[in-house]
């Protein structure tokens, strides 16, 4: 593979957001409104980053190395729609059909392959991680790397880390083990917001020091709840993994999407 840029998608954020804003769309009865909103997104990422090298990073199972940590860890998650359920294999396969390098392992997620990545390529590429979520900011600190909100429409960089967070880039695994994730039920110091974490961190200089040196009763009843954190938020970055990627066009994308009956997506081929 020559030097072309590499970007590492985030499939399952863009699988969710695909779902919940899915047009009523079936094909021979079964639905398929993700599978058009997912199409409808690569199109686009396809537009923006021409002639780059995709990798399709996907969670393989429920269960990861985390869950061997903190069996709580993302408990809180309802389970997946069943009608969305019918159509990952579907997404498997448009993926194919894009072109992408798909990677998917048993006991990792999608964040610890793409962090393994951006390690591997690091020095050698340029790098472009596609996604919303904001654990993956830890990898901006590689400087070949660069961070693509589809959400937002933009890149992260360190002016935006310290807009959303109120600490540098460097400091994004200090802050976020702090605050804790609700949404993975991930503990992070009890009654501890955003605000005074970032105050915490700034004052102390790391995590660490604030662990050692802060004598706030809700940090000092909170330590190995914050550890914990640290150790389910923080990204893998040597998977044991298949690192060979190929550059690959788009196969036929028009009978591709004729055969769903997608007829509004056939019109924007000519933008690609």
């Amino acid at each position: 593979m020559n030097n072309s840029t590499i970007c590492l998608l985030d499939i399952s954020g863009f699988i969710y957001r695909a779902y919940y804003a899915a047009p009523n769309i079936t094909y021979n009865e079964i639905k398929v409104g993700a599978l058009f909103g997912f199409c409808s997104e690569m199109l686009k990422i396809l537009s923006i980053f021409k002639d780059s090298v995709f990798i399709a990073a996907m969670d393989y199972s429920k269960h990861t190395f985390r869950h061997d940590i903190y069996p709580e860890y993302k408990n809180n998650r309802k389970h997946m729609p069943e009608d969305l359920l019918q159509q990952l294999q579907l997404i498997n396969d448009c993926c194919e059909q894009f072109g992408f390098n798909i990677r998917k392992y048993n006991n990792y997620e999608a964040d610890d392959i793409i962090a393994s990545f951006v390690k591997y390529y690091n020095n050698t590429h340029k790098l472009i991680v596609i996604s919303s979520d904001k654990d993956l900011l830890q990898l901006l600190n590689f400087n070949n790397t660069k961070v693509y909100n589809p959400v937002k429409h933009k890149y992260i960089d360190n002016t935006a880390v310290i807009e959303m967070f109120g600490v540098s880039k460097d400091k994004i695994l200090d802050i976020l083990s702090l605050m804790g994730d609700t949404a993975d039920n991930i503990p992070g110091a009890f009654g501890i917001g955003p605000k005074t974490a970032s105050k915490l961190i700034n004052e102390y200089g790391s995590l660490d020091n604030v662990i050692k040196y802060c004598n706030n009763s809700k940090i000092k009843q909170s330590i190995a709840n914050i550890v914990l954190s640290k150790k389910l938020i923080e990204l893998e970055y040597n998977l044991d993994i298949d690192y060979n990627i190929i550059y690959k066009k788009p196969k036929n994308l028009e009978d591709y999407f004729k055969y769903f009956g997608f007829n509004s997506l056939i019109k924007r081929l000519n933008k690609l």
